[in-house]
């Protein structure tokens, strides 16, 4: 049996149907939410989680507008400097890169302090720091 992908718009897609009584209560359920008069944890399992993936789904769905944004609120935070404290504050982050990759267990400096010197450009206020990771990565043999 082969399975045909809908396309991304939805075409294709069936439409699901409830009971005018489950959608009353669904809709007073989202009411009660939106109002504060229901907690998220008071519904069904998995009407909480039908909730928490659309919430992840909006979210995950503006990630790259919001990335654009705060992108362009950067360059105009930075046009707002003088032309010499603009250089000065750029210099100073790229020297900031350059002492965070001039250690012992950096194999190229200069590869390092640029990546992270690029890394550093999502979030241009920011102090350049060495990423970090709550990762544990373990080798399976």
């Amino acid at each position: 049996m082969t399975y045909e992908r809908p396309a991304p718009d939805g075409v294709g897609l069936s439409h699901f149907r409830i009971s005018s009584t489950a959608a009353r209560t669904l809709d007073r359920w989202a009411w009660g939410i939106a109002d504060g008069s229901i907690r998220l944890w008071q519904l069904p399992d998995a009407v909480n989680t039908l909730y928490r993936i659309g919430i992840e789904h909006g979210r995950s769905s503006r990630d790259e507008e919001v990335r654009l944004l705060r992108l362009d609120a950067d360059r105009l935070w930075l046009c707002s400097f003088g032309d010499k404290e603009r250089l000065d504050y750029l210099l100073a982050r790229l020297d900031r890169a350059a002492e965070l990759a001039d250690r012992p267990d950096v194999d190229d400096v200069l590869d390092e302090a640029w990546r992270i010197y690029l890394a550093s450009l999502d979030n241009i206020r920011q102090p350049i720091t060495l990423p970090t990771s709550s990762k544990t990565m373990r080798e399976v043999a």
